[in-house]
């Protein structure tokens, strides 16, 4: 199967396809990191339910269609990760018929050994129904393919595995006029996943590339970025926009060094660990 890519930037290429057509031109092994966030399947991405940007688009599967597809989706990257890589997912619970859904189904069934499961907490929420506790985190679960072979760049471990972002700072990048990408990845985000597992000149894969986000941090920090996307032409410009864009907030690691909890040389300390 062979598709050209809609838009290539800065080396950073862009498919306009379905994420399980997309895998289809990749070889076995072919990536060394895949970190991404599949739609929620709650009916749209807006929480009054009032407007979707997505032409004909209304993230709305069966449930159990839903699980399969993601399970699906997961073994496509197994398969077209290498040893060494790392994929991240994001996804969060899902409130249903009044109750919560915990993702924790993603885990059966999985290839991947899990190394970490990561809270993403941030500090506001537009889901302010007054039947529960606000929602103010979703999980990136950090799998690898091999347990002695994984590469981590070991000055990332002093940030912790709870994230502190913001999932509003940078969204002035993902709005053209009236045109709001709904569900764009924080800069901060993308820069901990692909920056604490890899390298420069690395291959990094987004299998639902959103607003651009991943891509964006592929091309400022010297890595190879494939992005599939379906609806591509509906956020056209907002997507070659932000991957263009040179606009980053400090991220965790910087923001770590910044206070001054550890010497400006976290692996003085973190020797004795590390060994």
């Amino acid at each position: 199967m062979t598709v050209e890519p809609v838009a290539i930037i800065d080396g950073q290429k862009i498919y306009e396809v379905d994420c399980i057509e997309g895998f289809k031109m990749l070889g076995d092994e072919a990536v060394d990191h895949i970190s991404t966030s599949p739609p929620y399947n709650l009916g749209g991405f807006h929480s009054d339910r009032k407007k979707r940007n997505y032409a004909g688009y209304s993230d709305r599967m069966e449930e159990r269609e839903y699980q399969l597809f993601i399970k699906q989706f997961i073994q496509h990257c197994f398969r077209v990760l290498k040893p060494h890589g790392s994929f991240f997912l994001n996804m969060k619970t899902r409130i249903i018929d009044g109750v919560a859904k915990p993702p924790y189904w993603i885990l059966d069934g999985n290839p991947f050994h899990l190394k970490e499961d990561i809270i993403w907490h941030y500090p506001s929420t537009a889901n302010v129904d007054l039947v529960r506790f606000f929602p103010l985190f979703e999980y990136v679960f950090w799998f690898i393919k091999d347990v002695k072979k994984f590469k981590f760049n070991k000055e990332w471990a002093i940030v912790g595995n709870v994230w502190y972002i913001s999932h509003i700072t940078d969204r002035d990048e993902t709005k053209l006029g009236d045109n709001q990408h709904p569900a764009p990845f924080p800069t901060q985000l993308s820069q901990a996943m692909v920056l604490s597992t890899t390298s420069e000149g690395d291959t990094v894969l987004d299998p639902f590339v959103g607003s651009g986000t991943t891509l964006k941090v592929c091309r400022a920090f010297k890595r190879n970025g494939i992005g599939f996307e379906k609806y591509y032409t509906n956020y056209k410009e907002i997507i070659e926009k932000r991957v263009r864009s040179d606009a980053f907030e400090p991220s965790l690691l910087d923001i770590k060094l910044e206070k001054k909890t550890v010497p400006s040389n976290p692996l003085n300390t973190l020797d004795k660990y590390l060994k």
